[in-house]
């Protein structure tokens, strides 16, 4: 049983961003966010955005929600190791948009929840969306089981930290195509996540930067990100192109395509491979990726599906 535990836990920290050795990272929040390389910045209106950019909802004219599954390292069997996603924005007109979403991961041996609710404005100019998110973080691992476990107390912890971003639009840098800038601090706060509060085990600050490019007139997207963290610096590119639309019964159709990676900065990283696509019927969405970890062998690829509805 130990030893399942420590094969477990050190795979999950082999996860891209999760290298400082912490609870709650980026195991996966999205599969669009994921096939672009996570290069999420600067991206906006899409629910699930409110975990890289608070500031990226400001720009939702009605609203959507979302669900999403992932399969990580699915050749690692009987350990759960499943991430379920989920969230919603909703516009409140003039005010400003509203989003929660909640996280969670719980292979065998522990389970992770973050909570998330976020608030993004456009109200002082409708070039720039301001935003910021209350995240509450909570985990737990029950006690050891069995005729020759150790005697030991279950472990718990709940904690919450904060976030805020910018995003800026700098329209029609060409005919049809503008610029986003986005730009975010998360876990400001910096909690310990240890149920002891001990300061080893505090939650890193990050700070994300990115760029998109956007054509309207031939439908596609150009992401690039970096991020800035305890572990070093993350570089990230991604593209997005509608591929098909159409028209059929009186129902429009759309097929994304999209690939992406990132990779830390440093000279012994390797970084992680994506891609994926997404289809749009009428107002419903589903969205693929799979992510490839260079670093991480036999143990199978990323699978992410999610359904969302835009409304």
């Amino acid at each position: 049983m130990r030893k399942n535990f420590y094969i477990v836990f050190v795979f999950v920290l082999s996860i891209p961003l999760a290298a400082d050795a912490q609870a709650f990272v980026d195991k996966g929040y999205h599969p669009k966010i994921t096939a672009i390389g996570r290069s999420a910045v600067a991206l906006t209106e899409d629910a699930a955005l409110m975990f890289y950019n608070p500031a990226s909802l400001g720009f939702t004219q009605s609203g959507n929600v979302f669900a999403s599954y992932t399969s990580l390292y699915p050749d690692i069997i009987d350990e759960n190791m499943n991430v379920v996603n989920a969230g919603a924005a909703y516009s409140l007109g003039s005010l400003g948009v509203v989003g929660l979403g909640i996280s969670q991961f719980a292979p065998n041996f522990w389970s992770e929840q973050t909570f998330i609710a976020s608030f993004a404005t456009r109200m002082f100019t409708n070039d720039l969306s301001l935003g910021g998110s209350v995240k509450i973080l909570r985990w737990s691992a029950e006690a050891p089981q069995g005729e020759n476990a150790v005697p030991e107390s279950p472990l718990s912890y709940t904690g919450f930290t904060v976030d805020i971003g910018t995003t800026y639009v700098i329209p029609e840098v060409m005919e049809e195509n503008d610029l986003y800038v986005g730009a975010s601090i998360l876990n400001i706060t910096q909690p310990s996540v240890a149920n002891n509060g001990s300061s080893d085990a505090a939650l890193p600050m990050e700070l994300n930067i990115g760029t998109a490019y956007v054509s309207r007139k031939f439908n596609y997207k150009i992401l690039g990100g970096v991020g800035i963290r305890k572990e070093g610096v993350r570089v990230s590119v991604g593209f997005d192109i509608t591929a098909m639309k159409a028209r059929l019964m009186g129902v429009e159709n759309e097929f994304f395509v999209r690939l992406g990676g990132g990779r830390l900065t440093a000279q012994d990283s390797q970084g992680e491979y994506n891609g994926g696509f997404g289809m749009k019927i009428d107002n419903i969405v589903i969205d693929y990726s799979y992510s490839y970890q260079a670093f991480i062998r036999h143990v199978g690829g990323i699978s992410s599906i999610s359904v969302g509805y835009e409304f």
